[in-house]
């Protein structure tokens, strides 16, 4: 192709026809200034849409990360509920509580909170907006100012009622995962008799008013956290509608199977029937006792029994019970991680 336009240029110039040559020249310089122009804007098109891929490949892990977020809040808000609870409970009717429930109903609420980290974090720093999208660069905004807002408010902590059981000499308790005692003998009579007194005193009152307080605040910054996780994926999805929730390698365990707590015990793998509502399943012989959820073998991620939810079906909870399994058989389990919900279907022998 060059030399066939070389021979025209050479052609015109021994002809002395200056004038076509120029004529000739200025459109060769039009075609090099076109060619440049859509070789730029085939550049900028391939790279607006990796980009783009990027962009939306960053969401997807920042879905699954808030949509975790918004799950430990719940938790959380529930916490601070049952607090509340037991707070007034104490107030006013601390007298029918059984001694055997009174010193870990107190150590529950003295608990404190820790600094609470998303892993949302890690993802945020790889969401960078293309400088021309307002829509891209709006949702950026608001993905980094829930992460700062979730990052830089910490639940508050009262040391005081722990200090108080600390000066009776109440020991800490021992507990099982459910938390209960594993020992039902590990509290004394005296312990009983040393917390029945603490209950009367006017001072201890007001510090038990004070966790009230204390609890229905971090209430509803649990509550708030909450709801802000959730507005974000909806951000994220109207932006991203195919966005889905990604988890990796579930699994099942429990007593049901070989047990939690053995050296390197593993989950049992399920399968990904559905990858885009995070549908989990497997098809396994269970014994009577319990089981729960987790990712990579790991407890970081786990999901059990929620609060009011019962075996055969019903609510998954992030870090919830053990959900039991009373009779032993076959059985088709499914976990759904999208809407956070499980079942057991008994497979015919």
């Amino acid at each position: 192709m060059i030399k066939f336009f070389r021979k025209i240029r050479q052609r015109l110039l021994t002809e002395n026809k200056f004038s076509k040559y120029l004529i000739y020249a200025f459109g060769e310089i039009v075609l090099i200034i076109i060619g440049i122009f859509f070789a730029l804007q085939l550049q900028n098109w391939n790279e607006t849409r990796k980009q783009k891929a990027q962009f939306k490949n960053t969401l997807e892990q920042l879905y699954t990360t808030i949509k975790y977020d918004t799950e430990i809040f719940s938790g959380h808000s529930k916490t601070f509920e049952n607090d509340i609870e037991s707070v007034e409970e104490l107030l006013n009717n601390g007298d029918s509580i059984p001694d055997k429930d009174l010193p870990l109903k107190l150590f529950l609420l003295s608990y404190g909170n820790d600094k609470f980290f998303s892993e949302s974090t890690l993802y945020a720093k790889d969401l960078i907006a293309h400088p021309e999208n307002r829509i891209q660069k709006d949702l950026t905004k608001e993905v980094l100012n829930y992460l700062n807002n979730i990052s830089n408010d910490d639940y508050f902590n009262d040391d005081r009622l722990t200090e108080s059981l600390e000066n009776i000499d109440l020991a800490y308790p021992s507990l099982e995962p459910s938390m209960e005692l594993l020992d039902s003998t590990y509290y004394t009579s005296i312990d009983f008799t040393y917390c029945r007194n603490l209950l009367k005193t006017r001072k201890f009152k007001s510090i038990l008013k004070t966790v009230r307080a204390v609890k229905k605040y971090n209430y509803a910054k649990a509550i708030n956290h909450h709801n802000d996780g959730l507005s974000i994926m909806e951000l994220i999805k109207d932006y991203y509608p195919e966005v889905k929730v990604i988890y990796k390698y579930v699994g099942i365990i429990g007593t049901a199977i070989n047990g939690y707590d053995d050296v390197g015990a593993k989950s049992t793998p399920m399968t990904l029937r559905d990858a885009d509502k995070g549908i989990w399943e497997i098809k396994m012989y269970l014994k009577k006792g319990t089981v729960k959820f987790r990712c990579r073998d790991s407890w970081s991620q786990n999901w059990g029994l929620a609060m009011n939810a019962e075996f055969p079906k019903g609510s998954a909870g992030l870090d919830g019970g053990n959900i039991s399994i009373p009779e032993e058989g076959n059985y088709k389990v499914i976990l759904d991680l999208t809407d956070n919900t499980f079942e057991f279907i008994k497979q015919d022998e």
